[in-house]
């Protein structure tokens, strides 16, 4: 088991870490976590930071470790303006390859953590923004059916930049709005983030929809960990199976101080499919060949 994780760790790509510096503690720093990249013969890594541009740190990680790709984006969350079409364009301009919309300001993940309280792992980070409210795509918020006057300029250029649009913390609803129209935009490269998760969990057959609209759905490990979810694996994998592998990813979305080290996560992920029998194959597509499209590495 252990030389078949091995070999399928080299080459793989992690679309969602977090490192450090952060405003809160990680585990890690950018350089730590691409260090052990590297160590593992990983191909790549993009790191997310849910309160700023991620682009330019990546930038300067590459230098020191130019073996393995590093990139960024940036999570269209409160510090960076909300849904800030200035954020995206220089996210952009600084190379950035990945575009989440809100992650803990959206208005579906304040009203999990703090009226329902729902996902209480999540609400130190939630207070950690200093409005209340919460952030959606739908014009006066998720009561809505309008999406808001931002998405259209923020839409054209990623898709100008042919670079990723991530749904991240929207709520099934807003996502197959945004999705939809994204599609119109002319975006080619669409992912559904951690639909397997408290913080937005969506059903098989929303999951389903979201791979016939083009959108690849993106699987973490994190809500399988102690303190988070404690989901069992075999829940991903029924969701996998019936999206179908050419459609899905997998990522740790690792980086807190109480899980394993980022890299670390991507073996448990990949140890946990094996186990319940995903043929190698297909795990390879996931972890290699989706994200190298999505990355536009050729």
């Amino acid at each position: 088991m252990l030389d078949k994780v091995e070999e399928l760790m080299r080459g793989a790509y992690d679309l969602h870490v977090h490192a450090g510096p952060d405003i809160v503690p990680r585990r890690q720093d950018i350089l730590d976590v691409a260090k052990d990249a590297l160590n593992s013969g990983m191909a790549g890594l993009v790191f997310k930071d849910h309160h700023t541009i991620t682009a330019d740190r990546a930038s300067i990680a590459r230098e020191v470790v130019p073996e393995v790709r590093l990139f960024g984006g940036v999570v269209l969350n409160y510090s960076v303006g909300s849904l800030n079409p200035e954020a995206v364009d220089k996210a952009i301009r600084l190379g950035g390859k990945i575009i989440w919309m809100p992650s803990v300001d959206a208005a579906y993940t304040v009203k999990k953590v703090v009226l329902t309280n729902e996902t209480p792992w999540l609400k130190p980070f939630v207070s950690l923004s200093r409005v209340q409210d919460g952030i959606s795509v739908f014009k006066g918020g998720l009561d809505g059916s309008e999406l808001a006057p931002e998405i259209p300029e923020i839409l054209k250029l990623i898709a100008d930049a042919d670079i990723v649009l991530d749904t991240c913390h929207l709520c099934a609803r807003e996502a197959f709005a945004l999705v939809k129209e994204a599609k119109r935009a002319g975006i080619s490269k669409i992912v559904v983030t951690h639909p397997n998760c408290s913080v937005n969990r969506m059903t098989i057959s929303e999951q389903k929809e979201f791979a016939e609209l083009g959108a690849f759905l993106s699987y973490a490990y994190l809500p399988c960990m102690p303190m988070f979810d404690r989901q069992d694996p075999k829940e991903i994998v029924q969701m996998i199976e019936a999206v179908g592998t050419d459609h899905c990813l997998l990522f740790s979305d690792f980086g807190q101080t109480v899980n394993p080290p980022v890299v670390e996560g991507l073996k448990l992920f990949i140890s946990s499919l094996l186990s319940l029998g995903v043929p190698e194959d297909r795990i390879e597509m996931m972890v290699k060949h989706n994200p190298e499209k999505l990355l536009n590495i050729v």
